[in-house]
């Protein structure tokens, strides 16, 4: 490859940012719009050279090929402002490439080189990562190489996530292109749980995240020297205010649980994160940093802008096929219970309906409040669409809201709190999070059992269904549940 040459018959290749691994990164003018692009492309004569065992190199080509394409599938779904765009899929010879938004800018590798940042450049630069890494993580994926180098810092202050190669999906049948024995991520910001190779769940990237914020509050790693691995699998790094005492006291807090050995011990979520370092942001029209730097992160939110993009892009939605859930002020209680009757529990019909179920949500909570009985009976159908969807962040928050709206309502004993408590737990196992389900299974075999008709058979039900699931995440003992609740179940009939 060299500057010149055209991919695709519109890709002009202007010159190489890069390369790692199997892969070369090109900037590339598009000769069919006025913009430049960023091309990532696989690299089979020039990184597979080595290899004696011609059907070991054949298989290895193959898996690069499937993860390559894999990481184009992921850009594709990651609507974000955070990540860089996917324009085009292709090819170059036999080998696969694809084309994404270009950043004019550079990593955080080299902004660290060069700037000591302020608690507000920090929180700029952090705020826009963990936006980036809750949409990640939503999907669910685990980002599993997050460091410096893979940050960039635009001209205009926005920062991006980048390089999802060794990326891994959580959902339960996802294929795994790891070796065993084949350690994943970069050296340094790797947690505990990737060095010995355990199961990554989006904890996994806070790790990562809480040395890189380490790092830039510190100017130094976490861990330094022979042995890091084993530092970071049992040192405790020093409290970061030992190098810099002029960090607050919470944000040295966060960083400091960021770093956990253990997942359970790390924030719950990249949203923990944002949240307390958005209390540190600047705000808009505040003046520019002085001494001056370039680029400059907190001008994303100095500038006074006209719209919020720090949400994650949804896809366009669908046209409603619900009764008024749009073009009408006034819903028909009857309609909408109609609706929700033909879809029943159809988990094909519920996926389909998602979006749909989700405006006629919004419509009715607008008209009736959140607490009517036919309004529950919407979220529930909703956030049950949106997890067999495989969206389990927006589907875990609906959850979420049908457990305070009933224990506010009712108390923490009501067959609704329950069925949001399962809905809930069972969002949680894609990311690996399991124990969650795990407790409360416990709990509902013998709940079950106090519960008259009909919530105790449809509860027993979706216990089943979540204890399927955590047997599907390869939790061998679930099945230990499934056969206490059958059996309940088996005798409930036969009185």
């Amino acid at each position: 490859m060299k500057p010149g040459d055209v991919l695709n018959h519109r890709y002009e290749l202007v010159e190489r940012l890069g390369s790692g691994g199997m892969a070369e990164v090109w900037k590339a003018s598009d000769r069919q719009e006025p913009r430049l692009v960023a091309v990532k492309m696989l690299r089979s004569d020039q990184f597979l050279t080595s290899y004696a065992d011609d059907d070991a190199r054949h298989a290895d080509l193959l898996m690069a090929h499937r993860r390559f394409r894999r990481e184009a599938n992921l850009l594709k779904q990651l609507r974000h402002p955070g990540i860089p765009r996917l324009f085009d899929i292709g090819k170059h010879g036999d080998d696969p490439c694809f084309v994404m938004e270009y950043v004019d800018g550079g990593s955080l590798h080299q902004f660290l080189e060069t700037n000591n940042p302020s608690i507000s450049t920090i929180a700029s630069i952090v705020v826009q990562v963990a936006d980036a890494l809750n949409a990640v993580h939503a999907l669910p994926v685990v980002h599993r190489d997050l460091k410096p180098h893979n940050i960039l810092i635009a001209a205009d202050g926005t920062v991006k996530l980048i390089d999802f190669g060794v990326a891994k999906i959580l959902s339960p049948g996802a294929t795994q292109y790891t070796r065993q024995g084949s350690t994943v991520g970069s050296r340094g910001y790797q947690a505990p749980e990737q060095i010995l190779e355990e199961q990554v769940t989006p904890a996994t990237d806070l790790y990562a995240l809480g040395c890189i914020v380490y790092k830039m509050l510190t100017g130094r790693p976490p861990f330094e020297g022979e042995g890091l691995a084993k530092k970071h699998l049992h040192e405790t790094p020093a409290p970061p205010t030992v190098y810099n005492s002029r960090i607050p006291a919470d944000i040295e807090h966060l960083t400091l649980r960021m770093l956990g050995k253990r997942p359970e011990d790390r924030p719950e979520s990249a949203s923990a994160v944002l949240e307390l370092f958005t209390q540190y942001l600047p705000n808009p029209g505040d003046p520019v940093p002085s001494p001056r730097i370039n680029p400059d992160p907190t001008a994303y939110f100095r500038n006074v802008r006209t719209s919020d993009t720090s949400q994650t892009a949804m896809p366009a939605a669908k046209q409603p096929s619900h009764p008024r859930a749009e073009g009408r002020q006034w819903l028909s209680k009857r309609e909408v219970a109609a609706s929700l009757a033909r879809l029943g529990t159809d988990p094909v019909k519920l996926q389909e309906a998602s979006t749909e179920l989700c405006d006629l949500l919004a419509a009715a909570q607008r008209q009736w409040g959140v607490r009517e009985q036919v309004v529950s009976a919407v979220r529930q159908q909703a956030s049950d669409a949106l997890r067999l969807a495989g969206d389990f962040g927006r589907a875990g928050a609906l959850y979420q809201d049908t457990i305070d709206i009933a224990v506010a309502e009712f108390g923490e004993d009501h067959p609704d709190v329950w069925e949001g408590r399962l809905g809930l737990s069972e969002c949680r196992i894609p990311f690996g999070e399991l124990q969650p389900a795990i407790g409360l299974l416990t709990e509902m075999t013998e709940l079950v059992r106090t519960l008259p008709e009909p919530p105790a058979s449809h509860l027993a039900e979706r216990a089943i269904a979540v204890a399927q699931s955590l047997r599907e995440a390869g939790h061998t003992e679930a099945q230990t549940f499934i056969d206490a609740l059958v059996d309940w179940r088996s005798a409930s009939y036969s009185d």
